[in-house]
């Protein structure tokens, strides 16, 4: 995925067939390893990312995560205030754009982070076990889980923001409605 914001173009890539041997290669930072946090198994997770501006690459990073895979899609990051923040596995990562040194890195869900949404001046991290209010700095407001997994095997729409509420249907296709404070409606 390519974008601009800025002057800067940013690229944001799957690296899932990505060997390890040319992890330095193609990227000047790795975490969580240049963070001081060592993956007890091999990466499940891949991303890429990569800060140019004026046709010249300026940094780059690739995250490496094991908990349950992600890939990249117009809601696994988001953009604001010149911070960039990213699902990988289960955690979400917040970087600075203009050098990618990261803010802080912390685990929103036990399986698997989907997405990551603007919501009331925070963000809604949609897990597959849960769902959970942070705000700017990664700090918890709430979580919600239910009786399965939101994600639906037939296609249906299993998240949706819908002005200060969030409508939520798991793998069995019960329906949940939550208000802004994570209580069920």
């Amino acid at each position: 995925m390519i974008l601009k914001h800025e002057n800067f173009v940013i690229e944001i890539t799957d690296e899932s067939d990505l060997d390890s041997a040319k992890f330095s290669q193609k990227f000047k930072k790795q975490y969580p390893a240049d963070l001081g946090h060592k993956l007890e198994y091999q990466p499940s997770s891949k991303h890429g990312i990569r800060i140019i501006e004026n046709g010249i690459e300026k940094c780059s990073v690739i995250l490496l995560e094991n908990g349950g895979a992600t890939g990249i899609s117009e809601n696994s990051f988001l953009i604001k205030n010149d911070r960039i923040y990213i699902c990988c596995s289960d955690k979400v990562y917040c970087l600075n754009i203009t050098d990618l040194s990261a803010n802080w890195r912390k685990q929103f869900d036990i399986a698997t982070c989907f997405g990551i949404y603007e919501f009331e001046g925070d963000f809604i991290i949609h897990g597959e076990l849960q769902i959970s209010r942070i705000d700017k700095n990664g700090n918890e407001k709430w979580t919600f889980g239910a009786k399965d997994i939101f994600v639906n095997p037939d296609g249906k729409e299993e998240f949706k923001i819908n002005d200060d509420r969030i409508e939520l249907t798991d793998w069995n296709g019960t329906k949940y409605e939550l208000n802004s404070d994570g209580v069920e409606i």
